[in-house]
């Protein structure tokens, strides 16, 4: 998820393994242990932009990581606090641990992809059931890691606050689950309701909450794509079509940094062009909005001016980006 939730999750695991004995430094420091694995984003830029997308959320995000990261760091914090804390070295190393292990593990239920078992194998994980960014499971962590520092350690409001906070944002989590299986539900109703036969479909949630949603219907040509809200009155009824047109990809199939892009898609791309040249877009992130002449979020080009292989990823403009919000925080309230 993005890097607030990401740090404030680590913050409240940091409370709750040691916030007793180490108070506000338990915060601090299980801040940076869930903030570590996303330093990732500062590596990235010396690969190519496909490479790079494998980079991210790549082994800093497996299984392994909180294992190797831990004990080394744990003891260079005891280091840092040994004539002022009580607290062994393997006490900071179970909190950074648990402020590392706690970031992929939620990045997991996610659309992007994350590495959960390099380096034995390079499959990437991906629940697709809370969105990269969702208001109503980081806003919780914000409240309670404010109001926490204004009480002692030892406070027993404290310790309940941290961890009902961790208990209610849980819980979410969970359900966000049960609702991706409701949504595709709704989705395989409507799909045989508009008679689209389908090799498989996919749905996704939209950024700031769980009740937008995206499906998508595979076809051997293409895709079938509509947005369904919780407080939508009815299952949709109106799927947008989305050509694959691979056969654009012809002349360049053989690159292997194409390849690899349509690897990270998992299948769910489109290719067209427009004034800047031949693009493929990753459809599991949708549109910047929900119009239908919105630019795709992830979008990238393939040929530079001289029609070479050189894939680029677009970028948009601020303002289509607020414009897309606004869009976005209107079609979560239903039709």
């Amino acid at each position: 998820m993005d890097l607030v939730t990401q740090t404030v999750l680590g913050a409240a695991v940091g409370e709750v393994v040691l916030g007793k004995k180490a108070g506000n430094k338990a915060i601090l420091w299980g801040a940076v242990g869930g903030l570590i694995p996303d330093l990732d984003v500062l590596v990235s830029p010396l690969y190519n932009t496909v490479d790079g997308l494998f980079v991210h959320r790549g082994f800093s995000h497996a299984l392994l990581f909180s294992f190797l990261l831990a004990p080394p760091l744990g003891w260079l914090i005891h280091r840092i606090h040994r004539e002022k804390e009580s607290i062994t070295v393997r006490q900071w190393a179970m909190l950074l641990f648990w402020a590392a292990f706690t970031h992929p593990l939620l990045d997991y239920f996610t659309t992007y992809g994350t590495g959960a078992f390099l380096p034995f194998s390079n499959y990437r994980v991906e629940f697709g059931t809370i969105g990269i960014v969702d208001i109503f499971y980081t806003l919780p962590f914000i409240f309670a890691l404010f109001v926490i520092p204004f009480f002692k350690r030892s406070s027993l409001f404290r310790r309940r606050l941290i961890l009902s906070t961790v208990f209610v944002t849980s819980f979410y989590l969970l359900a966000t689950v049960a609702n991706k299986m409701h949504v595709n539900t709704v989705f395989k109703a409507a799909f045989a309701g508009q008679q689209i036969n389908y090799d498989r479909f996919k749905t996704a949630p939209l950024p700031l909450s769980n009740f937008l949603w995206m499906g998508m219907a595979e076809t051997d040509s293409g895709y079938y794509m509509a947005l369904y809200s919780n407080f939508d009155s009815e299952k949709p009824k109106y799927f947008m079509y989305i050509p694959r047109n691979e056969k654009k990809l012809r002349e360049i199939s053989g690159n292997e940094d194409l390849k690899k892009l349509i690897r990270f898609t998992k299948g769910y791309y489109h290719v067209d062009e427009d004034k800047n040249g031949l693009y493929l877009a990753d459809l599991r992130f949708g549109k910047m909005g929900i119009d239908e002449n919105a630019d795709y979020i992830f979008k990238f080009y393939l040929k530079d001016k001289n029609g070479r292989v050189d894939i680029q990823k677009s970028t948009q403009s601020r303002s289509v980006e607020d414009a897309a919000l606004s869009q976005l925080i209107s079609r979560i309230k239903g039709i």
